[in-house]
């Protein structure tokens, strides 16, 4: 199944995921952004880090909250480097 539009995590620009993976890099790639999207709803329906930490990403109609470099929060910090 095609998984396009999907944003990109961490990025300050949507971008699509491949219609095709063909090669282990880009299998790698997909589930390094599906895993730091999910760990990014997770701790933001948590709370565990401030609201600042995170970018909002749309996914059609479905607003995601993406954690994002917070130099003002090292623990988010920490772990969307660990994701990266």
């Amino acid at each position: 199944a095609a998984m396009s539009g999907l944003p990109h995590c961490l990025s300050g620009t949507p971008l699509l995921f491949p219609n095709r993976i063909a090669t282990e890099q880009q299998s790698v790639a997909l589930v390094k952004r599906l895993l730091a999207i999910s760990v990014s709803c997770i701790t933001y329906m948590r709370g565990l880090f401030p609201e600042s930490s995170y970018g909002t990403r749309y996914l059609d109609d479905l607003c995601l909250k993406i954690l994002r470099e917070d130099k003002t929060c090292l623990g988010s910090l920490e772990t969307k480097t660990r994701l990266c």
